[in-house]
């Protein structure tokens, strides 16, 4: 309690919030907002959330070259005590708030710039990140609670609450900037949830593509789809589900299941190795999710919370100190 009071008198005194700062796309976003709340309930402060349009980007190299100023050139940042930006468009603004000493700058996963321009770096393991000031997560933090879960529970119960158990939700992701989704893939995806028994709810994205989406659709006609109108069903749908599917393109959304209690299982879309496959090897090490096999998922091990521990761990790093270089495993070892 008295770090939480230290960072307190330092950065809140003057009432000034936590700002989430992104370029507005949905995964930054959820990386933002998450470590923002982290931050903000264990300091006892508001937290707020800001999106920019960042355009004329450079290379991550150029900017310790500029002026911080320059960064900030017509961008017009909110007065906060700390900065949280995700994704690589804020990056150069985080790193030029947290250098003029306007705002304590905190960056959320590897923006190409050295990490010795924020105060603290918070990204996947699986990024290989090194330095005093990083703190390194078993995937993508995010906005996963038990408060957040029972909140959509209660919002999301005249839905989901009906629906014939096991309820088993489809996370559905897309095509990246290597791999492309196929026709046949999106039919060995149906035929394997068709497999499977209880009810499916299923969510795509706009990488999935429209016509993968229809093909799927039609392929699966009991099940449930979002159909974009009205809000999001996202949480509400990790809040009632039984197990996850989830496909195995996206880190954020794997990260995101696993933090719920529910089982998770990752189904092979796109099949790419590098740091993605190293990332799901550090799920099934941690037994926080497993491989598709054809079966409904099984899990005995709680939630991860790498949210709240990398907030702690920011904390640390804010009064000074220098972060364990063993820090992403003992979050596993001492759950």
């Amino acid at each position: 309690m008295a770090k939480e009071n230290d960072v307190k008198s330092q950065f809140c005194d003057t009432d000034l919030p936590i700002l989430a700062l992104s370029d507005g796309r949905a995964g930054n976003v959820a990386m933002a907002e998450g470590l923002a709340a982290a931050l903000a309930a264990r300091i006892g402060t508001v937290w707020r959330r800001h999106d920019l349009v960042v355009s004329g980007a450079l290379p991550a190299w150029v900017w310790g070259a500029l002026p911080a100023s320059f960064a900030l050139r017509g961008a017009e940042i909110p007065s906060a005590g700390i900065v949280v930006g995700a994704g690589r468009r804020v990056a150069p603004i985080v790193a030029a708030l947290e250098r003029m000493g306007t705002a304590r700058g905190v960056q959320v996963m590897n923006s190409g710039i050295a990490p010795n321009r924020f105060a603290a770096v918070v990204a996947p393991a699986h990024d290989d990140l090194a330095g005093t000031n990083v703190i390194s997560t078993l995937g993508s933090v995010n906005r996963i609670t038990g408060d957040t879960l029972a909140a959509a529970r209660g919002e999301w119960a005249q839905i989901f609450e009906v629906m014939p158990r096991p309820r088993v939700a489809v996370l559905l992701g897309g095509a990246t900037k290597r791999k492309a989704v196929e026709a046949a893939q999106i039919d060995r995806l149906a035929a394997d949830l068709t497999a499977l028994s209880g009810s499916l709810l299923v969510t795509a994205s706009r990488r999935t593509g429209a016509a993968n989406i229809a093909r799927l659709r039609a392929a699966l006609p009991d099940a449930w789809f979002w159909d974009e109108t009205g809000a999001n069903p996202y949480m509400g749908m990790l809040a009632w589900a039984d197990a996850i599917i989830v496909s195995d393109d996206s880190v954020n959304m794997a990260s995101e299941a696993a933090s719920t209690p529910a089982p998770v299982a990752i189904w092979p879309l796109l099949s790419e190795g590098g740091k993605t496959a190293r990332f799901h090897k550090a799920l099934y090490t941690a037994e926080v999710a497993e491989p598709f096999t054809g079966r409904l998922p099984e899990r005995s091990t709680p939630p991860l919370i790498e949210t709240a521990r990398a907030a702690d761990a920011v904390l640390e790093v804010l009064l000074g100190g220098r972060t364990d270089p063993t820090w992403s495993r003992n979050t596993l070892d001492s759950r």
